[in-house]
């Protein structure tokens, strides 16, 4: 069980990369108490937990009713990822979290939590995804595990921001930004194999292979 979680676990952790997301957050909150802090992030994480959830449980039918085949959301949701994953490696930060200066004319309340930290910055297109591509590629019965690795992945990311400021202290700007890299890179590596998956399921069903 803990080894079936873990596949789950460890791809959906690597793609929301909650330490790439705390630049933002404080920028973000800057300038409020500690409670308010902690309503954002709780709000953030809640949004992002929906979010991801609903299109793990009703991708198969947006894909149905569109008539996307899983290996096609394979490989588009393998595009985005790795295009994400190159520009953290690029960057040492995610592509939204990055444009910080843009957050100047956001009003310093709940709706940052929603938009952008809880979508598009947690709940982000290669999350999004993510979580299809696996209801997709696994049975039902293991359908819980996904839901519990999301919500252990974001309950991971409300306690990051719970200690925000003391972490991002700690490791600093450039501790940040190599992790971030190294997220990066396992982002890239994830999305190929997506990619790889799909085409194989394409070529199969072509007969070509």
């Amino acid at each position: 069980m803990l080894e079936e979680f873990l596949i789950f676990f460890i791809p959906v952790f690597v793609v929301i990369d909650p330490f790439a997301s705390l630049p933002l957050f404080l920028t973000l909150t800057a300038g409020m108490d500690e409670k308010k802090k902690r309503e954002v992030a709780r709000l953030a994480n809640l949004v992002a937990f929906i979010f991801l959830v609903v299109f793990a449980l009703v991708g198969k039918f947006i894909l149905d009713y569109l008539g996307i085949s899983i290996d096609a959301l394979m490989i588009a949701g393998g595009l985005l990822m790795l295009m994400s994953g190159f520009e953290m490696m690029r960057e040492g930060d995610k592509p939204r979290s990055k444009k910080t200066k843009d957050t100047d004319n956001i009003e310093m309340d709940g709706n940052v939590a929603v938009v952008p930290l809880g979508t598009p910055m947690l709940a982000g297109p290669g999350a999004l995804s993510i979580v299809i591509v696996m209801t997709q590629s696994n049975p039902v019965s293991l359908w819980g595990l996904l839901v519990l690795s999301i919500a252990v992945t974001l309950l991971i990311t409300l306690l990051i921001f719970y200690q925000a400021s003391k972490i991002y202290s700690f490791i600093g700007e450039t501790g940040s930004r190599a992790l971030t890299r190294i997220m990066g890179l396992l982002v890239a590596a994830f999305a190929i194999q997506y990619i790889l998956n799909g085409l194989t399921g394409w070529l199969s069903t072509i007969g070509i292979i």
